[in-house]
């Protein structure tokens, strides 16, 4: 299970979000109309692209937000086949384990929101295709702009910034603002950790939450990872610390390993006391 901060259309997230919610639409081309997939939010099925455009770029107006400041962020969550596999062809499930990535994603700022705080949208796509740096086009199996084989499902979302205002369904295309209407900002680029005084932190830990939405599908949906599948295990072969990784993980087994040992000698020595004790009383 994959999440990444990334877009899939080169530009800026300081503007508008029409160009990135207008190619989601791509998949929709010519489809009938009860042909079409939507995008959905925190409460809902069925958005259109008009809503996600004036949702998220309202949102940011009149918010204080410099020139060079973001106004939405761009998610996208990766299946695997196996875990696609898993769940089977069942789009609710899908959005169901998205609506769940958003709570963990709101979580993670560690300011007691959660998504219904949020302005976000996402949309299910079933293709991926071929890029020119793709290694089935370097070893000449493919060709660049073919469609990729398999269970290609994944996942969009675009949020907000900022946190939702409290009439943020209200589509307006303008808004007169003052500093009362203004949220909280959230950006999950930051690299602060726990940064705040009393009981609530601030910060955002994209690792705590790349950990945090595997450990939501397996729950969800019953999945037995393995530990190659692990996001751990996969960062640590990709920045080069696999040995570190293993190592880790060995300890965590030994230590598991020391706590059942350790368990069991509790129950056999209890149950010794309790044989020793209907002795007792038996007269033996």
């Amino acid at each position: 299970m994959q999440t990444k901060f990334t877009s899939p259309i080169k530009g800026n997230n300081k503007g508008s979000c029409l160009r990135l919610a207008t190619y989601l639409e791509k998949e929709n081309g010519q489809k009938a109309e009860l042909e079409k997939s939507y995008f959905f939010s925190v409460n809902r099925d069925h958005c259109n692209k008009w809503e996600v455009v004036q949702q998220i770029d309202n949102n940011a107006k009149g918010q204080g937000l410099e020139r060079k400041d973001d106004r939405f962020y761009s998610l996208v969550i990766s299946p695997s086949q196996d875990e696609l596999a898993h769940i089977g062809n069942d789009p609710q499930q899908l959005k169901a384990y998205t609506r769940q990535v958003m709570e963990n994603y709101a979580a993670n700022f560690n300011k007691g929101i959660d998504s219904q705080d949020l302005v976000w949208y996402a949309k299910i796509e079933h293709e991926r295709k071929h890029g020119f740096d793709s290694p089935e086009v370097k070893a000449g199996l493919s060709q660049a702009g073919e469609l990729k084989e398999g269970d290609q499902r994944h996942i969009h979302i675009i949020v907000s910034r900022c946190a939702a205002r409290e009439n943020g369904h209200v589509l307006q295309a303008e808004r007169t603002l003052t500093n009362a209407d203004r949220t909280m900002s959230l950006s999950p680029m930051t690299n602060q950790r726990g940064v705040g005084q009393g009981a609530v932190k601030s910060g955002f830990d994209r690792e705590d939450f790349f950990r945090a939405n595997e450990h939501s599908f397996d729950q969800m949906t019953g999945y037995q990872r393995s530990r190659e599948e692990s996001y751990d295990y996969c960062n640590g072969i990709a920045s080069g610390k696999q040995h570190q990784y293993e190592r880790s993980a060995a300890q965590k087994d030994r230590s598991v390993g020391q706590s059942l040992g350790a368990s069991r000698d509790q129950e056999l020595t209890k149950s010794k006391q309790i044989d020793r004790s209907a002795e007792e009383y038996l007269g033996y």
